[in-house]
């Protein structure tokens, strides 16, 4: 097949931009034609198959905004939110992809088009001829928008899709209220992992968190992820804090975003001297070996649709303590990690103190690879086809 995908977000610093990359690269393995487009970020736009990219300020391109891309919670690359915008520039943003879309429609030929995301983008789709297909990630759901004409054009791209994809249950009911698209045309296909990297392997635990300035000898937890408010980075400081010195665990902190200032503020007011920044690490292979010297994932996430991080780590076989408002509880369950409510610091507290007293990595970590098993990237693919099939 051909296939056209369309990213709100660069392919890189997001899940769903990522994802995209992801999806694009394992169907060109597969002998399919692919090409991309999604606006300009900072990072060198090298892929395998032909990408296009919407121009931003000091980012230029066949296609520009006259700002930078909008997005729903803050992105390496642009702090402007969708509710920032006004009328005059939602009408701007829908123009400038209407013309990049039917300009890449008439040189690529795709077979079907893949709208990430049931937003803007997919508005833009539902103007134009080529069967396409909507995939949600759930940002576009989980926090309200203040302009309630955003309403009509997620109602107007999922009614015009072929087919609609969703990544969790939740979602996909989220998709059914918000469009009253018929539940026949709404799958639910989670998003893959890459079993050849993230899987259990011998690291050198001393060297990997000597690496960050930490003890082999000392449990270690950690949080792997975009630093937004969402994800509740805060919350698990908090928890760390009510722990006394000698039985609290080593902490590392991978990732970036607009909340990491905040972060740094309440480690430094709350005495946590000994916590790590270790910032973004875009290497697969290294965020491997981390997740393979680790002892636990923590996750204070709250609306987060479908943490990555988590599957990976439990691909590795390290145990996650997540919130019960991510879309990763079911697969976590007291099985292979444990769930607390939201918010709640003592609860965090008590799950970081008991994972280190019973060893959650010896017991619960080697429970991790066949709980996300059917997660594979080969899996999830396959599923992807079927749907593109379909709406073609």
């Amino acid at each position: 097949m051909r296939i056209l995908f369309a990213s709100h977000c660069p392919l890189d610093a997001s899940g769903s931009g990522i994802y995209v990359r992801k999806v694009a690269e394992r169907l060109q393995s597969e002998g399919h034609e692919v090409a991309t487009i999604c606006p300009s970020g900072s990072a060198a736009d090298t892929f395998s198959f032909p990408h296009e990219v919407v121009g931003t300020p000091g980012r230029p391109s066949r296609w520009n905004l006259p700002f930078d891309f909008p997005n729903f919670s803050g992105h390496r690359d642009s702090h402007l939110l969708y509710d920032e915008l006004d009328a005059s520039d939602i009408a701007t943003y829908l123009d400038v992809w209407t013309s990049a879309l039917t300009d890449l429609v008439r040189e690529f030929k795709p077979d079907v088009l893949h709208v990430n995301h049931a937003f803007l983008i997919a508005y833009a789709a539902s103007r134009m001829s080529l069967p396409y297909v909507v995939v949600s990630h759930g940002s576009e759901f989980l926090r309200p928008r203040a302009n309630a004409s955003f309403d009509v054009y997620r109602r107007q791209g999922l009614r015009g899709a072929r087919e609609v994809v969703a990544i969790t249950p939740d979602i996909a009911a989220l998709m059914y209220e918000a469009s009253g698209v018929d539940r026949g045309r709404i799958h639910i296909v989670p998003p893959g992992y890459d079993p050849e990297v993230f899987r259990p392997a011998a690291v050198d635990r001393a060297e990997v968190l000597g690496s960050f300035g930490l003890s082999a000898t000392t449990p270690c937890v950690a949080y792997i992820g975009r630093i937004v408010e969402y994800k509740r980075v805060p919350d698990m400081l908090a928890a760390l804090a009510t722990i006394p010195a000698p039985r609290r665990p080593q902490v590392l902190v991978v990732g970036d975003g607009p909340g990491l200032p905040q972060s740094l503020e309440v480690a430094q007011r709350l005495g946590l001297h000994d916590v790590v920044f270790a910032g973004h690490i875009a290497d697969r292979y290294r965020l491997t070996e981390v997740f393979n010297a680790i002892d636990l994932l923590v996750l204070p996430s709250e609306n987060d649709p479908y943490p990555m991080t988590a599957i990976e780590a439990l691909a590795c076989g390290t145990p996650v303590l997540t919130s019960d408002r991510c879309g990763v509880t079911d697969i976590v369950a007291d099985v292979a990690g444990a769930v607390y409510p939201v918010g709640d610091t003592g609860a965090i507290a008590a799950g970081l103190q008991e994972a280190a007293r019973d060893d959650w990595k010896t017991s619960r970590g080697p429970l991790g690879p066949a709980r996300v098993a059917a997660k594979a990237w080969p899996v999830i693919v396959d599923q992807l086809l079927d749907v593109y099939r379909q709406a073609a």
